[in-house]
Protein backbone atom coordinates (compact mmCIF):
# COMPACT_ATOMS: atom_id res chain seq x y z
CA UNK A 1 0.00 0.00 0.00
CA UNK A 2 1.24 3.52 -0.54
CA UNK A 3 1.58 6.38 1.84
CA UNK A 4 -1.73 8.11 3.69
CA UNK A 5 -1.40 11.26 5.35
CA UNK A 6 -4.53 11.83 7.62
CA UNK A 7 -5.58 15.19 8.64
CA UNK A 8 -7.68 14.65 11.76
CA UNK A 9 -9.82 17.53 13.02
CA UNK A 10 -9.87 15.97 16.72
CA UNK A 11 -12.77 18.09 19.00
CA UNK A 12 -12.30 15.18 21.24
CA UNK A 13 -15.31 14.17 21.67
CA UNK A 14 -16.85 10.46 20.91
CA UNK A 15 -18.03 11.42 17.16
CA UNK A 16 -14.97 12.55 16.71
CA UNK A 17 -12.69 9.92 18.33
CA UNK A 18 -14.17 6.95 16.18
CA UNK A 19 -12.72 8.60 12.95
CA UNK A 20 -9.24 7.02 13.91
CA UNK A 21 -11.01 3.36 13.29
CA UNK A 22 -10.84 4.74 9.73
CA UNK A 23 -6.69 4.68 9.14
CA UNK A 24 -6.27 2.21 11.97
CA UNK A 25 -4.51 -0.88 11.18
CA UNK A 26 -2.88 0.48 8.23
CA UNK A 27 0.61 0.40 6.71
CA UNK A 28 2.67 3.50 5.87
CA UNK A 29 0.24 6.21 7.77
CA UNK A 30 0.92 10.13 9.19
CA UNK A 31 -1.24 11.46 11.41
CA UNK A 32 -1.83 14.86 11.60
CA UNK A 33 -3.99 15.07 14.24
CA UNK A 34 -5.50 18.75 15.96
CA UNK A 35 -7.20 19.18 18.78
CA UNK A 36 -7.16 22.40 21.16
CA UNK A 37 -4.08 21.74 22.85
CA UNK A 38 -1.03 20.75 20.63
CA UNK A 39 -0.07 24.13 19.28
CA UNK A 40 -1.06 26.26 15.98
CA UNK A 41 -2.07 23.40 13.63
CA UNK A 42 -1.67 25.44 10.03
CA UNK A 43 2.34 25.18 9.43
CA UNK A 44 1.85 21.61 9.93
CA UNK A 45 -1.09 20.70 8.42
CA UNK A 46 -0.26 23.14 4.88
CA UNK A 47 3.39 20.73 5.17
CA UNK A 48 1.33 17.81 5.23
CA UNK A 49 -1.02 18.38 2.68
CA UNK A 50 1.64 19.46 0.13
CA UNK A 51 3.82 15.77 0.88
CA UNK A 52 1.30 13.73 0.28
CA UNK A 53 1.00 11.99 -3.24
CA UNK A 54 -0.75 9.16 -2.75
CA UNK A 55 -3.46 9.12 -0.02
CA UNK A 56 -5.04 12.06 1.77
CA UNK A 57 -7.90 11.69 4.55
CA UNK A 58 -9.12 14.78 5.94
CA UNK A 59 -11.65 13.61 8.85
CA UNK A 60 -13.31 16.02 11.81
CA UNK A 61 -16.39 17.83 11.78
CA UNK A 62 -16.97 20.99 9.40
CA UNK A 63 -18.91 22.85 6.66
CA UNK A 64 -19.47 23.23 3.13
CA UNK A 65 -16.34 26.04 3.53
CA UNK A 66 -14.13 22.94 4.75
CA UNK A 67 -12.78 21.12 7.95
CA UNK A 68 -13.41 22.54 11.23
CA UNK A 69 -10.34 23.06 13.12
CA UNK A 70 -10.87 22.85 16.92
CA UNK A 71 -8.06 25.03 18.14
CA UNK A 72 -9.68 28.12 19.39
CA UNK A 73 -7.17 30.78 17.53
CA UNK A 74 -6.70 31.00 13.55
CA UNK A 75 -9.56 30.97 10.97
CA UNK A 76 -11.40 27.98 12.07
CA UNK A 77 -10.60 25.72 9.37
CA UNK A 78 -8.09 23.49 8.87
CA UNK A 79 -8.82 22.73 5.11
CA UNK A 80 -10.42 25.68 3.20
CA UNK A 81 -10.37 27.40 0.20
CA UNK A 82 -7.11 28.63 1.71
CA UNK A 83 -4.73 25.85 1.44
CA UNK A 84 -6.93 23.47 -1.14
CA UNK A 85 -4.47 24.14 -3.85
CA UNK A 86 -1.75 22.59 -2.01
CA UNK A 87 -3.57 19.54 -2.21
CA UNK A 88 -1.85 17.17 -4.91
CA UNK A 89 -2.37 13.48 -3.47
CA UNK A 90 -3.94 10.83 -6.00
CA UNK A 91 -6.83 10.14 -3.82
CA UNK A 92 -8.50 12.58 -1.77
CA UNK A 93 -11.16 11.03 0.96
CA UNK A 94 -13.31 13.67 2.90
CA UNK A 95 -15.07 12.54 5.95
CA UNK A 96 -16.95 15.73 7.48
CA UNK A 97 -20.42 16.99 7.06
CA UNK A 98 -20.58 18.75 3.64
CA UNK A 99 -17.13 17.66 2.47
CA UNK A 100 -18.73 16.60 -0.71
CA UNK A 101 -19.78 20.28 -1.06
CA UNK A 102 -16.74 21.65 -0.36
CA UNK A 103 -14.88 19.31 -3.06
CA UNK A 104 -17.48 20.62 -5.72
CA UNK A 105 -16.73 23.32 -4.85
CA UNK A 106 -12.92 23.63 -4.82
CA UNK A 107 -12.73 21.12 -8.02
CA UNK A 108 -11.31 18.45 -5.50
CA UNK A 109 -11.19 14.77 -7.03
CA UNK A 110 -12.17 11.93 -5.03
CA UNK A 111 -14.30 10.86 -2.25
CA UNK A 112 -16.76 12.19 0.39
CA UNK A 113 -19.73 12.56 2.68
CA UNK A 114 -22.35 14.87 2.48
CA UNK A 115 -24.29 15.88 5.38
CA UNK A 116 -23.32 12.70 7.91
CA UNK A 117 -25.84 11.92 11.10
CA UNK A 118 -23.40 11.33 13.71
CA UNK A 119 -25.54 12.14 16.84
CA UNK A 120 -29.01 11.79 18.02
CA UNK A 121 -30.14 15.49 17.21
CA UNK A 122 -28.73 15.54 13.91
CA UNK A 123 -30.90 12.53 13.50
CA UNK A 124 -34.12 14.14 14.58
CA UNK A 125 -33.05 17.48 12.39
CA UNK A 126 -32.72 15.06 9.39
CA UNK A 127 -36.31 12.73 9.99
CA UNK A 128 -34.38 9.99 10.83
CA UNK A 129 -36.06 9.28 14.19
CA UNK A 130 -35.96 5.24 14.29
CA UNK A 131 -32.17 5.51 15.42
CA UNK A 132 -30.91 5.86 19.59
CA UNK A 133 -27.73 6.87 20.23
CA UNK A 134 -25.83 3.82 20.21
CA UNK A 135 -27.61 2.71 16.68
CA UNK A 136 -25.79 5.75 15.54
CA UNK A 137 -22.69 5.33 17.28
CA UNK A 138 -22.32 1.84 16.36
CA UNK A 139 -23.38 2.50 12.35
CA UNK A 140 -20.58 5.46 12.42
CA UNK A 141 -17.84 2.89 13.70
CA UNK A 142 -19.01 0.27 10.59
CA UNK A 143 -18.43 3.29 8.49
CA UNK A 144 -14.88 3.83 9.44
CA UNK A 145 -14.41 0.51 9.81
CA UNK A 146 -15.33 -0.21 6.25
CA UNK A 147 -13.76 2.73 4.77
CA UNK A 148 -10.14 1.37 6.10
CA UNK A 149 -11.15 -1.68 4.32
CA UNK A 150 -11.85 -0.32 1.01
CA UNK A 151 -7.97 2.05 1.35
CA UNK A 152 -6.49 -1.23 1.75
CA UNK A 153 -8.05 -3.07 -1.07
CA UNK A 154 -7.62 -2.44 -4.23
CA UNK A 155 -11.01 -1.71 -5.10
CA UNK A 156 -11.50 1.83 -7.45
CA UNK A 157 -12.15 4.45 -5.72
CA UNK A 158 -15.83 5.17 -7.96
CA UNK A 159 -17.07 1.72 -6.32
CA UNK A 160 -16.80 2.38 -2.66
CA UNK A 161 -20.29 3.92 -2.73
CA UNK A 162 -21.92 1.26 -3.98
CA UNK A 163 -19.92 -1.49 -1.89
CA UNK A 164 -20.26 0.44 1.05
CA UNK A 165 -24.27 0.13 0.45
CA UNK A 166 -24.16 -3.11 -0.24
CA UNK A 167 -22.44 -3.93 3.14
CA UNK A 168 -24.65 -1.83 4.96
CA UNK A 169 -28.31 -2.49 6.72
CA UNK A 170 -29.77 0.07 4.67
CA UNK A 171 -33.21 -0.26 6.64
CA UNK A 172 -31.76 1.52 9.28
CA UNK A 173 -32.59 5.07 8.43
CA UNK A 174 -29.37 6.88 9.52
CA UNK A 175 -26.94 4.57 7.54
CA UNK A 176 -29.20 4.96 4.25
CA UNK A 177 -29.64 8.83 5.18
CA UNK A 178 -25.56 8.66 4.96
CA UNK A 179 -24.38 6.00 2.60
CA UNK A 180 -26.90 7.52 0.04
CA UNK A 181 -25.14 10.89 0.40
CA UNK A 182 -21.73 9.36 -0.37
CA UNK A 183 -20.19 11.22 -3.16
CA UNK A 184 -17.56 10.14 -5.68
CA UNK A 185 -15.97 13.05 -7.50
CA UNK A 186 -13.53 11.95 -10.56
Amino acid sequence: MNSVTVIFSNMEDSESLVFKDIWNGLPNVKVVEVNRHNGSARKKVDTAILAEKDTLILCGHGFPSGLISPQPRGDGLLVSERNVRFIKAKRVIGIWCHASAFAQNEGLHGFFSSMFISNKKQAIMNNCTKSDSAVIASEKALFCQRVRNLIASDIPMQEWKQVLIEQADMTIDVTRFNYNRLTYLP
